[in-house]
C-alpha cells in the first residue's frame, strides 16, 4: 500500500473539480507544502490561504464532500487512495525556460532521431503500464475493474470510476514520466501537460504560460479555462516548434480500445474529435498512448 504526497492530493482533488465543471478534459485537515511561487493564484495556493474551504477555492461541492470522506478514512486508519511524487519544487523548476512554438513542417527544425524518439516512446509506455498497474493493484489486487463497475459513480453525484481512475492513474504517470524523459531529453525538449488556447487578438492557437493561467483563473475561476486544451505530452524541436504530441488513455475496463473523445453539446468545440482538434490546433498528429496498446498506431487511432 502506497503513502500519499499530499500535494498531490490537492492537485488531484483541483482535477477532479475541473472534470465536473467541465474544464477537462485537504484547518489542519490538509495542508499545502511549500510556497506557493509562480502558480500563487491557483488553487492550491487558494487553500493555503483559505484552510478548508475547497468549495470556495474550486467552485466544487462535490470535491469538498471528497475531502471530507478522505479525511474520515485517515481518522481510522486508511490511506487515501492512490500515491503521487509531485513535489512544488519541481513544478518550479520547469518554470520560464523556452517558449512553445507552433508551427508547420516548414518551420520546424530537426527531429528527434528515431533511435532516440523510441527510447522516449518506450518509457512513455512503460510509464503509462506502471502507473495503470499500481493504481489497479491498489484497488482491484491487480485485476482491471469490470465496465460495470467503470460506469458506477465513485466521487460525488457524476464522477464514474472510470473518470476517477483515470485522472488518478495520469497523475500516478507524473513522477515517472518526469524522471525517464529528464534522463533522455533537455527540459527544453519536452513539456508535460501543456495548455493551449486561442488568442482572440489572432485568432492564432498559442500556448498558455502559467503567469497567463493564473490569471485567468483569478479572474473567471476554472471556467475560464474552457476552450482550452491540455495535451499529455509534447516533444519540441530545438527551436521551441512542437514535433511530437502524445495524450494518454486509461480505458475503464482495460479491454476497450484507446479513443479519442468527442466534445458534447454545450461545449465550445462542439462535435470535434479531441485528435482532431489537437492536430488542426498544434499542426501535429497527435499519438494515442494506452497501458495494453502502447502507442497506438495512427491508423487505428479513431
Amino acid at each position: 500500500m502506497f503513502h500519499i504526497a499530499r500535494r498531490g492530493l490537492i492537485r488531484l482533488l483541483v482535477l477532479l473539480a475541473m472534470l465536473q465543471a467541465g474544464c477537462l478534459a485537504e484547518s489542519d485537515p490538509v495542508e499545502v507544502v511549500g510556497e506557493c511561487g509562480p502558480r500563487d493564484l491557483t488553487p492550491e495556493c487558494c487553500l493555503k490561504k483559505n484552510p478548508g474551504q475547497w468549495e470556495r477555492c474550486t467552485g466544487s461541492s462535490e470535491v469538498a464532500r471528497a475531502v471530507e470522506e478522505m479525511e474520515a478514512a485517515e481518522a481510522i486508519g486508511r490511506s487515501p487512495s492512490v500515491a503521487l511524487k509531485v513535489t512544488a519544487g519541481a513544478m518550479a523548476g520547469m518554470m520560464g525556460v523556452q517558449a512553445v512554438r507552433i508551427g508547420s513542417a516548414e518551420r520546424r527544425g530537426v527531429e528527434l532521431a528515431a533511435d532516440l524518439l523510441k527510447k522516449v516512446e518506450k518509457a512513455i509506455v512503460r510509464c503509462v503500464r506502471q502507473a495503470d498497474q499500481q493504481v489497479n493493484d491498489y484497488h482491484f489486487n491487480g485485476k482491471s475493474p469490470s465496465w460495470e463497475l467503470c460506469q458506477q459513480i465513485k466521487v460525488g453525484d457524476r464522477t464514474t470510476w472510470a473518470a476517477y481512475l483515470g485522472l488518478f492513474k495520469h497523475e500516478q504517470a507524473w513522477p515517472c514520466l518526469l524522471e525517464a524523459l529528464d534522463k533522455l531529453l533537455p527540459w527544453k525538449n519536452y513539456r508535460l501537460y501543456p495548455r493551449f488556447y486561442v488568442n482572440p487578438r489572432t485568432g492564432e492557437w498559442e500556448h498558455m504560460t502559467e503567469n497567463q493561467m493564473s490569471q485567468i483563473v483569478s479572474q473567471e475561476g476554472w471556467s475560464g479555462l474552457k476552450g482550452t486544451i491540455e495535451p499529455d505530452i509534447i516533444l519540441l524541436d530545438e527551436n521551441g516548434f512542437i514535433v511530437h504530441v502524445y495524450d494518454l488513455k486509461f480505458p475503464c475496463p482495460e479491454s476497450n480500445n484507446a479513443r479519442w473523445e468527442t466534445y458534447g453539446e454545450r461545449e465550445q468545440w462542439e462535435g470535434w474529435s479531441q485528435g482532431d482538434l489537437y492536430k488542426k490546433a498544434l499542426q501535429v498528429t497527435p499519438r494515442l498512448v494506452s497501458p495494453r496498446q502502447g502507442v497506438v498506431p495512427k491508423e487505428r487511432e479513431k
